[in-house]
């Protein structure tokens, strides 16, 4: 920690100064980094030095410098480096420079090995540092074993990183770290909370994709859960008098995937989910993150739940009815959070028990509030409200948000990002899926509305044509065959389409 608090100072430090960005042009000048080279080559420099000289490489690598040449010399101090800070600035440079395919990859997995069988446990947690944040596909696999090993070790500290680098490993390829869920699963039953922590986050990633094979998991969780709000965890863990949250939050949100269409499972967590909203009733700040876990939990769980609950006119059972002191506040955060706690509900556990007019006039007033942010989730709530009585005033003001909405950035910026990134010797990541913007989103929430509630082909057809000719670059052909698609499931006739289409 202390190295990282002296290595952001020496980066940032000096950078209020306006004419700082002309000084490093020239600091970072062809002649000095022939000196750097040069120095850094020197084989009787010292790791103290060398370390200084890595602080300046990283440095030149945010300026856009090729610093190519370090990388080498970087391996050697994450070798040979005497102390913490020294082997940390080597790791990171070699994190900086190395990319995949690159041969000191094989180097830098044969100091990482060393390091984490160390019996030095300062070096074997900076090894796990180093792989908290590593993305080299041709490293990780190699690493897996020793990481699993580290879930052993006398130290809190080693454990705790390595089921955060785990997690990194799992995000890359899951499947390097599936067969050893089983083995990972103790971890939950560690005596720190810190370790509990760790594999909580681990766990709230890879329920997504096991659910099935993580359900035993319901009894701890239950009890882990259970145990913080009752205020076992020591008070460092507490945050403005809130015991824990982010280990609440993590249990809340691996309960609501493993709750989902599991009636049995969802039972018996309800209790103890309901026992953290009475508790986060009483608290502020993070308590409100819990307040909306919950929500989302409990709808999420078997749809009789949340079914049962909404029925009471009481908010010691019914948790729907603090959504209304959220979204009447004149604070805009918490009218926020209250509007975003209405969209979780599910659409048949709306009910006169807990809606009130005064829950209607907020959200009407969150239709037109002058905060963006509001009104966006505002119209996210009104699709979700969606019904055949209402649904014709509902696309209208959907449609008049979508053409409120700016355009997406043009594909001229994105080649100017991406020779920006090549200039900065970094490939830029690739997607696992397209992110639709803010206006993708809207327009996708229309064509479903129209689809579902249309009153006929022709309104529909009408609607297209208004989208095509008002709708911007938004409106591509995937979205006019998807319309097509619609029009051919209803039987109406596609040559129909295409011709008029034409005649546009």
């Amino acid at each position: 920690m202390e190295f990282s608090r002296k290595l952001f100072s020496s980066l940032t430090g000096s950078q209020a100064d306006s004419k700082r960005v002309a000084e490093d042009a020239k600091i970072f000048s062809n002649e000095s980094f022939a000196a750097l080279r040069l120095n850094i080559s020197n084989p009787n420099i010292s790791t103290s030095v060398m370390k200084e000289n890595m602080l300046r490489l990283i440095y030149g690598e945010m300026m856009g410098q090729d610093v190519q040449f370090g990388a080498i010399y970087a391996l050697k101090l994450a070798q040979s480096g005497q102390t913490v800070a020294e082997k940390r600035a080597g790791y990171l440079t070699c994190y900086l420079l190395l990319h995949e395919g690159n041969e000191l990859n094989i180097m830098l997995v044969n100091t990482l090995q060393k390091d984490l069988t160390s019996s030095n446990f300062h070096h074997v947690v900076v090894a796990l540092v180093t792989l908290c944040n590593m993305t080299l596909p041709d490293v990780i696999p190699s690493m897996v074993s020793h990481v699993l090993a580290a879930l052993s070790h006398t130290q809190e500290s080693v454990r705790k990183r390595a089921l955060i680098a785990l997690k990194n490993f799992y995000t890359l390829d899951k499947n390097l770290i599936a067969p050893y869920l089983d083995q990972i699963k103790k971890s939950l039953y560690d005596s720190e909370p810190s370790v509990m922590s760790a594999v909580l986050g681990l766990f709230a990633v890879v329920v997504q994709d096991y659910a099935k094979e993580m359900k035993g998991l319901v009894p701890v969780l239950i009890k882990i859960l259970q145990q913080v709000i009752d205020g076992k965890l020591p008070k460092g863990y507490s945050y403005h008098g809130t015991s824990a949250p982010w280990i609440q939050i993590r249990c809340l949100q691996i309960m609501a995937r493993l709750g989902q269409r599991d009636l049995s499972a969802s039972k018996a967590m309800t209790p103890v989910v309901i026992g953290a909203f009475h508790k986060a009733r009483q608290g502020v700040d993070a308590a409100f993150a819990i307040l909306f876990e919950v929500i989302r939990t409990l709808n999420t769980f078997h749809p009789s739940v949340i079914l049962e609950l909404c029925r009471f006119k009481d908010m010691a059972r019914n948790p729907l009815l603090i959504i209304l002191k959220f979204a009447t506040s004149s604070n805009q955060n918490l009218k926020y959070l209250g509007i975003s706690m209405l969209c979780q509900v599910q659409p048949n556990a709306w009910s006169d028990a807990w809606w009130s007019d005064d829950l209607l006039l907020a959200v009407v007033q969150a239709l037109e509030s002058r905060d963006e942010t509001i009104q966006r989730r505002a119209l996210d709530l009104l699709y979700r409200m969606l019904t055949i009585d209402n649904s014709e005033n509902i696309i209208e003001r959907l449609v008049h948000a979508f053409y409120q909405q700016q355009d997406p950035i043009e594909k001229k910026d994105e080649k100017e990002v991406y020779g920006y990134m090549k200039h900065m010797h970094h490939k830029p990541s690739s997607p696992r899926g397209h992110v639709p913007n803010r206006k993708e989103k809207v327009l996708s929430q229309i064509l479903d509305a129209a689809e579902r509630f249309g009153k006929s082909e022709e309104w529909y057809l009408d609607l297209l044509f208004d989208l095509l000719d008002r709708g911007g670059n938004t409106v591509t052909m995937q979205i006019v065959e998807q319309v097509m698609r619609v029009f051919e499931k209803g039987g109406f006739a596609n040559r129909l389409v295409i011709v008029t289409l034409n005649s546009q």
